[in-house]
């Protein structure tokens, strides 16, 4: 399927957050809507093409760059970061840890202006590695227009913040969630799988929650280490039944 692909400044409360928009080229307008939200390294080659795959499926992908605050490009060098020590790691983890609920939630808005996902038609969200988290607060906070979220190997999803995830998870009260999490995760401390696994129990959201046996973090990114192209497509797969059931 041809698509289209285009860069967009969005104005938020605070400022102008930049993100690209890709959609099928033949009646973008009636494509459901996802919102497809960065992991740490940020945007890069890879989150593009992961979007526009979305697009050519189908769907009005939008790709926000979470860290407009501080940069409108990463420039992310993968080789550097996989060396331990090598600054690039500690310049990539710095602006992760910058980024957190609150400013997700100034941000999530605006972003789903542009996607114009209305109550009528609401749209979906999935994240990935910082992003997971985020995900799931589209669908806690702006469950009229977010209907389904997906959230792949999230982290910092138990931590000892007040507004950690595992504690307003069971507050949630509408909508449909797919949560997966890899076998090898250094990321995500041992128990956190099951502690969310509860939180998920407790609200009332329909869910599935995935291991991917074999799997490492980063898996469905096609250049991380952990990238598996088994578990990848495995990925793939599970993403259209949940959006399916957003509206078109």
């Amino acid at each position: 399927m041809a698509i289209t692909a285009a860069a967009l400044d969005i104005p938020t409360a605070e400022g102008v957050l930049n993100a690209h928009l890709y959609a099928p080229e033949a009646a973008p307008e009636r494509a459901p809507a996802v919102l497809v939200l960065m992991d740490a390294p940020g945007l890069r080659p890879a989150l593009h093409g992961m979007a526009a795959r979305l697009a050519a499926a189908g769907y009005r992908a939008l790709l926000p760059n979470l860290y407009w605050r501080q940069m409108r490009e990463v420039g992310f060098d993968r080789a550097a970061f996989s060396q331990e020590g090598n600054p690039e790691r500690e310049r990539i983890f710095n602006l992760a840890r910058g980024y957190g609920h609150a400013q997700f939630r100034v941000d999530l808005p605006a972003m789903l202006d542009a996607l114009g996902v209305t109550p009528a038609r609401p749209g979906a969200a999935l994240g990935y590695c910082m992003s997971g988290r985020f995900a799931l607060q589209a669908l806690a906070e702006e469950p009229a227009r977010i209907a389904a979220a997906a959230s792949f190997y999230g982290t910092r999803m138990v931590t000892d913040a007040p507004d950690s995830p595992h504690l307003w998870i069971p507050r949630m009260v509408r909508g449909e969630a797919y949560l997966c999490f890899a076998e090898q995760d250094p990321y995500i401390p041992a128990g956190v799988p099951a502690q969310v696994t509860a939180a998920m129990a407790a609200s009332g959201v329909t869910h599935c929650i995935e291991h991917y046996p074999g799997t490492h973090h980063g898996f469905a990114q096609p250049d991380s280490a952990g990238f598996d192209p088994v578990a990848a497509e495995r990925h793939w797969a599970a993403l259209p039944g949940l959006l399916a059931r957003v509206p078109r």
